[in-house]
């Protein structure tokens, strides 16, 4: 059963990251677009950039499940996945019948390779047999499986829309605690998932919550070696400008060596400072309409300054609570010979 988990996050995460620059490029042209008015005009040139990114974010979901189908079953598997996705867009599944179509087409196609063909009939098999049945055949299930997936799908939408106060700072302080649990594992990348697939739907404050997790681990941590150097290692406290860099570009791996080192001070710290901005950033209004780029893409978030607030005080509570939590420690002092 691990193992067949372990497969199914291996697939999910192959059509994520295919997808994710669609979904940047799609994101910052919307975002553009609306900055210069596009949503308020009926023609010009800032209305053609917001259709551009909402074109860009329709291929978000057929690529995504392409290349699910892709990992499963190799490039036979890349058209019949895109037909799902395609499907998924049009009957409203969105971005969960994106994953279920990734699936289907993925061990539909590899059955399909496995199937007995006369040796006259096996050159047809990859140009023909497999993209007319596999496509087929995930057309037809999605048709019929699909609609109570976009009912799901249209219900997960209208409620996190209506989300608003306490429920809003649930919804962040559970997004931003799973995104800072494993620093960048499945349980991150489930998180992550969830709230890009939210994107298209219009949905940007799951974002804003996914992007304190995703920045605050290593910037708290490389502060909190300023606040209390004796309780870090000389090779922590050299890591902590690289650590700040990467979290302000969006890497959260860069709090893995201080997690690695003392797992039991570290996570919690990461996790709950985490949480409170995640959950303060959404009661505030911010919101982020795009996946990737750190720091850099402050400016296209919606309420940027509460953006911050929230991303300052998450920084603040890692900080002041791995400080708190650790014990001082006593470095090996280098071995001399006398003379």
């Amino acid at each position: 059963m691990k193992k067949v988990l372990e497969e199914a996050k291996t697939h999910l995460m192959t059509g994520v990251s295919y997808m994710l620059p669609f979904v940047v490029a799609g994101g910052l042209l919307l975002t553009i677009g609306l900055l210069l008015g596009g949503g308020e005009q009926e023609t010009g040139y800032a209305k053609k950039i917001v259709e551009t990114g909402t074109l860009i974010f329709s291929l978000m979901v057929p690529v995504m499940a392409g290349y699910m189908s892709y990992s499963i079953a190799d490039r036979p598997g890349i058209a019949p996945g895109m037909v799902g996705g395609l499907i998924a867009n049009e009957i409203g599944a969105g971005f969960l019948g994106g994953i279920v179509a990734g699936f289907l087409a993925g061990y539909i196609v590899e059955g399909l390779k496995k199937m007995p063909m006369h040796r006259y009939f096996a050159q047809l098999k990859p140009i023909i047999v497999i993209p007319l049945l596999g496509a087929g055949s995930v057309a037809l299930l999605m048709y019929i499986i699909g609609q109570p997936i976009a009912a799901l799908s249209k219900e997960l939408t209208a409620w996190l829309t209506s989300l608003s106060g306490g429920n809003l700072l649930i919804l962040g302080l559970i997004i931003g605690a799973m995104m800072a649990f494993d620093m960048g594992g499945p349980v991150n990348k489930v998180a992550f998932a969830f709230c890009v697939g939210m994107l298209k739907d219009g949905v940007y404050a799951p974002m804003a919550a996914c992007w304190i997790g995703i920045m605050t681990p290593p910037i708290g941590l490389a502060l909190a070696t300023r606040l209390a150097p004796k309780k870090f290692t000389l090779a922590e406290r050299q890591s902590a400008l690289p650590s700040t860099f990467m979290g302000a570009t969006g890497i959260t791996e860069g709090a893995i060596p201080f997690a690695v080192s003392d797992p039991l001070r570290v996570i919690p710290s990461i996790v709950i400072g985490s949480a409170v901005g995640g959950g303060l950033a959404l009661s505030l209004g911010a919101k982020a309409p795009v996946p990737s780029g750190g720091v850099f893409v402050l400016p296209f978030f919606t309420k940027p300054i509460m953006f911050l607030i929230a991303f300052t005080a998450a920084i603040l509570v890692t900080a002041f609570i791995v400080a708190a939590l650790k014990n001082n420690i006593e470095e090996e002092m280098p071995i001399t010979e006398e003379a």
